[in-house]
């Protein structure tokens, strides 16, 4: 790979932009004007302050900048606090080290692993921001570059990048996995955001790498993602800032450094809660118009205190992530060697310290045995357990009614995979349950099947059928399917008697004795039933052709929702980056999940092939969570109420659906 050797230089890479690389600090930049603080005597073991110096990005939008304009930080820590923008992350750690900044807030992770490599005296104490969605590089529009062809499109060309921090990273990781001869690409350092739209709307770059605003500008222009977050994240790319200070600084004020967690902390939570109050505030901290800082809040979160402290953070993932970061620039020849281990610049005692969220000591998670899906890794790992700090018991149930009467009773927090007929016949009737992802789609993992020696068809089921007995779950969408299949097929439903369920064995054993002409459940009945003889009246297919669309829900009640928010966007978090990895490859994942599920391998297959789990940005869109599933809510229960079923649905079921938690995820 060519490359730009003056740049490399000390420590064998000179640290260039990182978290953010858009226009240059000013070389004496004037700090805010703050109210007098208040006199707060220090510890006798702590040296008194005068003032406190953090490193900050402009229009680089995050939820403590409420707390920055507002002067928190000043109020309580007793001392004024300046905010000096900052270039880059490398410029943070010079600033650092020369004693100019005591803490920097949001700096990359790579150009701090890359000093502390090269022995400078920086401590890790938190992280801000998570965004792998708002760093990325874009394609010329000209050059029809894709994953598929980008070995051969992007040999010879030229890219325009940060060096040295996580974009420089991203960009080299991508191309690995892409096929691209590094040796044949030209890397030509970045000066900044807008000369990386600059260079790209010029035509003289194939591609152009940046974070923030610059992403979305390219993109408007007409640039295309080769990759997208989502996809590098399923590559092992994890994309955030940290907040870091000097070990010598956190030894002198430790409680200075505690206490800006704190301030941090509570605006997180403030903003995780209802950011919608603070948008205008945070636009004007980041020097921003209010549009872009939407654009750019909508691709990062903020973790709290418990995820940061998690195994899935700061519990060893972030240290994990530095080395492999180092490591990798050793194997392209950027720098000469890594350390051994980084966890000895992660100092979690500090955000220890700090006062998080209220939080249950434990979560009830209502699932289906022999109903096997993605996030059942997770569940058999327990990396729900690490990432939410708390023990998650995972509760079986033979129904989703009796999911929402346990929610209903306290004795569920977040039921996955529940139907969405009981949720939406429990809010019907005017529980407090709260709709918050869709877990999984099975149109084919949802049937009733005949009895073997009636020759029932969709053909003769109006006379087959009329007198007949089947036996079938009630106020289900296996009931909705059923009803809905009979009125399609002419069979008049009051000749028919329908027999409660019992459950998936008990629908095997009805059919296989005869009493009834044909039963309906989910799962391995339906396969089972099929096995034994039986016969399905009419397909998956062929019933989605008809109107009827079959998925599991995730949800909570609204109290719980309201009293634990970021645990919900814990879960759904996590419950997505098993999508992910499963939705990539799930070979590797099926034997975990079988036993998660009680089955034996090959019926965990056959159940899998009938089953989608769609990550976070499908369930977002106008097909579900947009607005369809609020409209099939209202289509199911009009036919209850035509069918004689309930006495009356909702003028309207939106209210029941709560997609801020999943827009939260990463």
């Amino acid at each position: 790979m060519k490359r730009l050797l003056a740049l490399f230089m000390v420590m064998g890479l000179i640290v260039a932009a990182c978290g953010n690389d858009d226009d240059d600090a000013p070389d004496a930049p004037a700090a805010p004007e703050a109210t007098e603080a208040p006199e707060a005597p220090a510890p006798d073991d702590e040296m008194m302050l005068d003032e406190l110096n953090v490193a900050y990005f402009l229009e680089w939008p995050t939820a403590n900048q409420v707390a920055q304009a507002r002067q928190t930080y000043d109020d309580a820590l007793g001392v004024t606090v300046n905010w000096i923008p900052f270039a880059s992350g490398g410029d943070m750690a010079q600033a650092m080290e020369a004693g100019d900044i005591d803490i920097s807030y949001s700096q990359g992770l790579t150009p701090f692993a890359n000093f502390v490599t090269g022995g400078s005296d920086l401590l890790l104490v938190g992280v801000a921001v998570s965004y792998a969605d708002a760093d990325n590089c874009v394609a010329n529009p000209d050059l029809g570059i894709n994953a598929a062809n980008a070995a051969e499109t992007l040999a010879g060309q030229s890219i325009y990048t940060p060096l040295g921090n996580v974009t420089h990273f991203k960009l080299l990781k991508m191309l690995e996995y892409l096929g691209v001869d590094t040796a044949s690409v030209e890397l030509i350092q970045s000066e900044g955001g807008p000369a990386a739209v600059a260079a790209l709307d010029s035509g003289e770059v194939a591609m152009a790498c940046a974070f923030g605003g610059a992403v979305n500008q390219m993109i408007a222009n007409g640039g295309n993602l080769v990759m997208t977050g989502s996809e590098q994240e399923a590559i092992g790319i994890r994309v955030f800032d940290i907040i870091s200070t000097t070990g010598t600084f956190a030894a002198e004020h430790p409680d200075v450094v505690t206490t800006f967690l704190q301030v941090t902390e509570d605006a997180n939570v403030a903003y995780n809660d209802d950011r919608e109050p603070f948008i205008d505030i945070i636009a004007g901290a980041a020097g921003m118009e209010r549009a872009p800082t939407i654009a750019l809040l909508d691709a990062f979160s903020f973790p709290e205190r418990d995820v940061q402290l998690s195994q899935a953070w700061l519990g060893g993932t972030v240290q994990q992530v530095m080395k492999e970061q180092m490591d990798f620039f050793v194997a392209q020849g950027e720098i000469e060697s890594a350390l051994p281990s980084y966890d000895s610049f992660v100092d979690t005692s500090f955000l220890e310290a700090v006062e998080g969220r209220a939080k249950p000591d434990e979560l009830n998670v209502a699932y289906f045995l022999e109903w096997p899906t993605a996030n059942q890794v997770a569940q058999a790992e327990q990396t729900y357990d690490d990432v939410l700090g708390l023990t998650v018991n995972w509760i079986p149930f033979a129904s989703g009614g009796d999911m929402a009467q346990a929610m209903e009773a306290g004795d569920i927090d977040i039921s996955y995979s529940q139907g969405l007929t009981p949720f939406a016949n429990f809010v019907t009737g005017g529980s407090d349950l709260l709709l918050i992802g869709v877990a999984v789609s099975y149109a084919d993992a949802d049937n009733c099947v005949a009895n073997p020696d009636l020759g029932i068809t969709a053909d003769n089921a109006a006379e087959t059928l009329a007198g007949q007995s089947i036996y079938t779950p009630l106020g289900n969408v296996t009931h909705f399917k059923l009803l809905k299949m009979l009125e399609y097929l002419g069979v008049d439903t009051a000749s028919v008697e329908l027999i409660q369920s019992e459950g998936g064995p008990a629908a095997v054993a009805a059919l296989d004795s005869g009493e009834v002409a044909m039963a309906c459940a989910f799962g391995g009945a339906v396969n089972q039933m099929i096995a034994n003889g039986g016969n399905l009246v009419m397909t998956g297919s062929e019933q989605e052709a008809i109107g009827i669309r079959v998925f599991d829900i995730i949800s909570t009640t609204g109290d719980f929702a309201d009293t634990y928010p970021s645990l919900l966007t814990g879960f759904l978090q996590v419950t997505e980056d098993a999508n992910r990895a499963y939705n990539d490859n799930r070979d590797p994942f099926i034997d975990t999940i079988a036993g998660a599920a009680g089955m034996e391998r090959a019926p965990t297959i056959a159940l899998l092939d009938a089953f989608s789990f769609p990550e976070k940005d499908v369930q977002l869109s106008e097909a579900w969570l947009g607005g369809t599933v609020q409209q099939v809510m209202k289509d199911q229960m009009d036919f209850f109420v035509a069918q004689g079923e309930i006495a009356s649905a909702l003028p309207s079921y939106d209210s029941f659906v709560d997609i801020s938690f999943l827009q939260a995820v990463n």
